[in-house]
């Protein structure tokens, strides 16, 4: 189930990402010959007018072949090719996709704030609101609604003070006295060691991935707006100080999860409701609109750059160079993709 639920989210985001791209080219004027969702081999397909339009096996992505995307292609002389526009409009259609998926995340948590309400962090008693798949506490079966009563014998009677204790312990095995419904036991869990950003500065904690227990307040439909803007924000502020983290060192691949952890990911929050479904879907879209925009030229943002590259020196970047940062940002998110699903596979034993 969490399977199928992870397939049907991401091939709707997916769908919405390139019927981006689809709208902004026809309303540019370009000619769109295919708009498929998977990678062939095609399962079914059908031509209306100029486009034809198609479900491949693969499901995990999907594309807009439009005419004269490449030097070589023989459409270039026509008024309707991609590459005979001009840059700023390229930049559009590229741009298109990413904001798609930003707008579908926004969208969501606007009516997700409207409907269901906004979660209210209860910090006045250790209760769980959910555990983070992988993480210590998942893995020990902690779940959600379970309380909190001691740490070690301390006896905890907030969240803060839960979190304190949490935090000061290192990689070490702690025992957590839980109250679950009528029955009280205890568990056994070891801390993981984890480097957070604080204002202070770097500081290591020790964590077992349990957040908060909340409570749903209904916002007026202004501040919904409001709070859906600033969430959004936030979501893509932390996928892009994730990036920056990887690529300064501070960060670490063991926090990448691929698409395994997105189905776990999915199929728990298919568990708390139709709403956290939503939420973690409009999450999902937002950072993977973000992960389109790394200027890797296999993605959409690392056209974005080359054409903004022509703009600025009305010259276009030359097919072979752009074949082997192609080539190169290919191997690269292949490596990636083994990685994560490796340690995703380990992480489900």
């Amino acid at each position: 189930m969490s399977i199928l639920i992870a397939i049907i989210m991401l091939g709707i985001i997916i769908f919405l990402h390139e019927l981006g791209h689809f709208l902004v080219a026809k309303l540019s004027g370009i000619r769109v010959e295919k708009f498929s969702i998977g990678y062939p081999p095609k399962i079914v397909g059908k031509k209306i007018g100029e486009t034809e339009y198609q479900i491949g096996a693969v499901l995990f992505g999907g594309y807009v072949k439009l005419a004269g995307e490449t030097e070589q292609s023989k459409d270039l002389e026509d008024p309707r090719a991609f590459l005979s526009k001009p840059p700023g409009t390229r930049i559009l259609v590229l741009f298109a996709g990413p904001f798609m998926n930003f707008l579908t995340g926004f969208l969501i948590l606007v009516f997700g704030f409207m409907i269901y309400g906004e979660s209210k962090p209860v910090f006045e008693v250790p209760k769980i609101g959910t555990t983070v798949p992988g993480m210590p506490a998942h893995q020990c079966g902690i779940k959600p609604g379970d309380l909190i009563l001691k740490i070690n014998g301390d006896t905890v009677k907030t969240w803060n003070e839960l979190a304190d204790l949490i935090h000061a312990k290192l990689d070490t095995e702690i025992i957590l006295t839980v109250r679950r419904g009528d029955s009280v036991f205890n568990v056994i869990c070891k801390t993981i060691a984890r480097r957070v950003r604080t204002e202070s500065g770097d500081t290591v904690f020790g964590m077992i991935g349990v957040i908060w227990h909340s409570k749903q307040v209904k916002p007026t439909p202004l501040k919904a707006l409001v709070d859906a803007a600033d969430a959004s924000v936030r979501f893509a502020g932390i996928i892009v100080t994730f990036i920056v983290d990887l690529i300064v060192g501070r960060g670490s691949l063991h926090d990448v999860g691929g698409p395994i952890m997105i189905a776990q990911m999915a199929g728990q929050s298919a568990k708390q409701g139709f709403w956290q479904l939503m939420f973690f879907m409009a999450a999902l879209s937002i950072n993977l609109a973000v992960l389109n925009l790394i200027p890797l030229p296999i993605l959409d943002g690392g056209q974005i750059v080359f054409t903004t590259f022509e703009a600025i020196s009305r010259h276009r970047v030359s097919e072979r160079l752009r074949a082997i940062f192609q080539q190169i940002s290919i191997f690269i998110l292949l490596m990636l993709m083994i990685f994560v699903t490796i340690k995703d596979v380990m992480n489900l034993f």
